[in-house]
């Protein structure tokens, strides 16, 4: 039998990425709820109309309920993106006035 020539070794020291990023970690809290709103905006707009669809075969009323959950579902999607826009500008709002305040102390510093 031949024998297989030993693998080469891997080098010690971890090679820098090519495109180095910025972040430390994969997915930010804000990554991960800006997925989530998609869920909050298709799981309402899409069960309504099929909730109102199987009420309307149920008791054979043409699409009158479909036409209503339908309804219901996108004022609840609508809800749920106004809801998170306001999260996210009283977020951004918070920050600018902690950065409007660390400015404000610098200045007083440099007045000194």
């Amino acid at each position: 039998m031949e024998e297989k020539a030993p693998a080469p070794k891997p080098e010690e020291t971890p090679k820098e990425p090519l495109f180095p990023s910025r972040r430390k970690r994969l997915f930010s809290s804000a990554d991960l709820r800006a997925s989530a709103i998609g869920w909050e905006i298709a799981i309402p707009i899409v069960s309504g109309p099929l909730i109102g669809f199987l009420i309307d075969r149920r008791f054979n009323t043409d699409v009158r309920w479909t036409m209503i959950c339908m309804g219901i579902g996108l004022l609840a999607a609508t809800y749920s993106v106004v809801k998170y826009i306001n999260h996210e500008m009283h977020k951004m709002n918070v920050e600018l006035e902690k950065k409007k305040a660390e400015l404000e102390k610098l200045k007083q510093r440099i007045k000194k």
